[in-house]
Order: C-alpha cells, then sequence, then structure tokens
C-alpha cells in the first residue's frame, strides 16, 4: 500500500481523530499539493480566526472541482467539506433514492441531509441498507402547501424512523418540519434505536405536547 493510500486508510478507521488528517496533510505538503495541505489543516484547527477561516474559503473556491472529482455531481447535491474532507451532502430525497448505490458507497460521506420528503421516501430510506460511516442525518418534510393528501400526517414517516434499526449508528438526528402527532411522539419515546443519539433536533415542528420526548431524551432533545 502507498503512503497516500495507507494515509486515507487510517483517517477511515479514525474519522474522529485529526491527527491521522494533519499527517495527511504533510504528506500532501511534501508531495507537491500545499493548497490541500494548508486547507486541512485550517479545517482541523478548532480555534481558527476569521482570517484563516477566509482563506480556507479561497482555497476551497479555486480548488473545489478538483477536490470534489470522483464524487457524485448534480445540481440538487451540495457537498460540504468538514475538516479537510467532503462528508457532508446536501440532497433532496428523490435523487438520493434515484442515486443511492452512489451516495451510499461513498466512504467519506458521513453527515446526510436530505430534503422534500414525503412518507413515502422516508420510509424507502430507512429500509435501504445504510453506509455504516454515517453518524448524522438531517430530514426535513416535503413543504406542506405541496404535500400529497396521504402526506399530511407524518406519523408513517416518523414511524419508520423510530423503527428503523440503523438509526443506532447516529450521533445526531435532526428532523425538520414534521407534524409530531401524539401517536408520533409515543412512538419516539418508546423507540430504543434511538436511545444512543447524542443529539435529536427537532425544528420548525408543529406545536404539540412533547413531555415524553423530553423525559426520555432530556438535555439531549432540542425544540425549536
Amino acid at each position: 500500500m502507498s503512503d497516500d493510500a495507507a494515509l486515507l486508510a487510517a483517517i477511515l478507521a479514525h474519522p474522529d481523530e485529526d491527527t491521522p488528517r494533519l499527517m495527511y496533510a504533510d504528506w500532501l505538503q511534501e508531495n507537491g499539493q500545499p493548497d490541500r495541505a494548508e486547507f486541512i489543516r485550517i479545517q482541523c484547527d478548532p480555534t481558527a480566526e476569521e482570517a484563516a477561516e477566509d482563506r480556507a474559503a479561497e482555497l476551497e473556491e479555486r480548488n473545489r472541482a478538483k477536490w470534489l472529482a470522483g464524487l457524485p455531481q448534480f445540481p440538487d447535491a451540495r457537498w460540504e467539506f468538514r475538516r479537510g474532507f467532503p462528508e457532508y451532502l446536501d440532497t433532496t430525497g428523490e435523487l438520493m433514492l434515484e442515486r443511492y448505490e452512489a451516495f451510499a458507497r461513498l466512504p467519506w460521506l458521513r453527515c446526510l441531509s436530505l430534503h422534500e420528503l414525503h412518507n413515502s421516501s422516508v420510509r424507502d430510506f430507512a429500509n435501504r441498507p445504510w453506509n455504516p460511516q454515517w453518524i448524522e442525518l438531517e430530514l426535513q418534510a416535503h413543504p406542506t402547501g405541496l404535500l400529497f393528501e396521504s402526506d399530511y400526517d407524518h406519523t408513517p414517516a416518523l414511524t419508520a424512523i423510530a423503527h428503523c434499526p440503523q438509526v443506532v449508528q447516529l450521533h445526531r438526528l435532526h428532523l425538520s418540519m414534521f407534524d409530531f402527532t401524539p401517536h408520533a411522539i409515543h412512538v419516539f419515546a418508546e423507540s430504543r434505536h434511538l436511545a444512543e443519539l447524542d443529539n435529536i433536533t427537532l425544528s420548525f415542528v408543529y406545536e404539540g405536547d412533547f413531555t415524553p420526548l423530553r423525559e426520555r431524551f432530556g438535555e439531549r432533545l432540542v425544540i425549536g
């Protein structure tokens, strides 16, 4: 295995650690890729000042196409770099399901944000095999004004997530624009698959009695 491949393998094996990424940055610096090396170092620095962040944005703008080479590129797919690598994807539920195998096999993807979701697309997504690298998931319901009649009640979608065993791999779950009926709240409060979440965020949700969820998740639950 080449030094390049070995360093990338180490990053994938220890995705939460900065040391393998910084070692790779050193290798890049020594092998004619100073822009990428600098970019990784800046994004791995939690104390980076505004000037450094501006510099990172400049480096990304200049090299983005090259650094995203080989990844699925579509108008509705937005990639974001985290700690030097394209770990975040924002796309529509429709595109994700259409190109599922292409997205799901990517080794760097850790944070997934899907929007314009219907009940059927959430159920479909929950029943697919997930990449074990996914640790953050954001799901946003389709805007209310454009929902199919069968989608006015989001309970089927929320039940699919609560009953999805693959949710146990997540650290963070963010649900936006979903209508939490009393039944959906009960299902979430009782789900064993959600027990290990570090954080569960509900935003732009319809008013309801979230007491069971507050009792279940405590400070890990954020509503607003």
